[in-house]
């Protein structure tokens, strides 16, 4: 058995263990000796020797007037992990409801200019499926060339798209997606009634990123499981209205 590896595993360093192994073999030792007996500097001897009785792996006694060192029982090392354990089983249920509401709390991302928006389109890449409000037209003219190496590698990776498109997007933009993309984009358009949105949405995973395409160009990723679930809920309702 490698003892230092198991003194490592119970949370020991490397010095820390070398120092405790001394002192179990060599029993009561001062500073200077434990230095030059493990080949660490005195300078970190000290240091390392105040952990350990922090841990209560060695006590300090004065001989002569000396101060000097001499490991506890082994023993103590079953009693510190005890310790340990009792500490985390009190602590434990304040942990968890921090772990929960941590857990539940959205996660917000925001990204400002062209450059950074289109790392959250390369992001939606990453998905099976995609859910979108969108001004095509504005999506295009404003992305350019992004835009349609974003369409392609829509269809070069297979993914689904349920796309719902404003009413000014029935022309050029509309055709251009289908021809790209054929049936794995299903398009349908707002009513002429409803306004042109001026911020598009894209739901993917737990995800819901929100990109304003009108000068200035921004955009946010809400990453959180009930919110995502939310509109995807309200999306299909538009969805069977149209």
């Amino acid at each position: 058995m490698d003892i230092k590896q198991t003194l490592k595993e119970l949370g020991l360093h490397s010095s820390e263990s070398r120092i405790y192994l001394y002192l179990l073999e060599n029993g009561v030792s001062t500073p200077p000796q434990i230095a030059r007996g493990t080949g660490i500097a005195r300078t970190n001897c000290y240091h390392v020797l105040r952990e350990l009785e922090e841990k209560q792996l060695v006590q300090s006694q004065l001989v002569r007037k000396r101060k000097t060192y001499l490991a506890r029982d082994p023993e103590s090392l079953v009693t510190s992990i005890d310790k340990k354990r009792e500490a985390a089983q009190r602590a434990l249920p304040e942990l968890r409801e921090l772990y929960t509401t941590q857990k539940n709390k959205p996660k917000i991302r925001f990204y400002n200019g062209l450059e950074e928006v289109h790392e959250i389109y390369r992001q939606t890449l990453t998905a099976e499926k995609l859910i979108a409000i969108v001004d095509g037209e504005k999506f295009f003219s404003t992305l350019g060339k992004f835009g349609d190496w974003y369409i392609k590698e829509l269809h070069r990776r297979k993914i689904i798209f349920d796309d719902i498109f404003t009413a000014s997007s029935q022309g050029k933009s509309a055709e251009r997606v289908k021809e790209l993309r054929g049936a794995l984009h299903a398009i349908k358009f707002l009513p002429p009634r409803c306004k042109d949105a001026p911020t598009d949405i894209l739901i993917w995973g737990d995800n819901v990123a929100l990109i304003t395409l009108e000068k200035p160009v921004f955009g946010t990723i809400i990453t959180s499981e009930s919110i995502s679930q939310t509109f995807k809920t309200l999306f299909y309702f538009i969805w069977e209205e149209l």
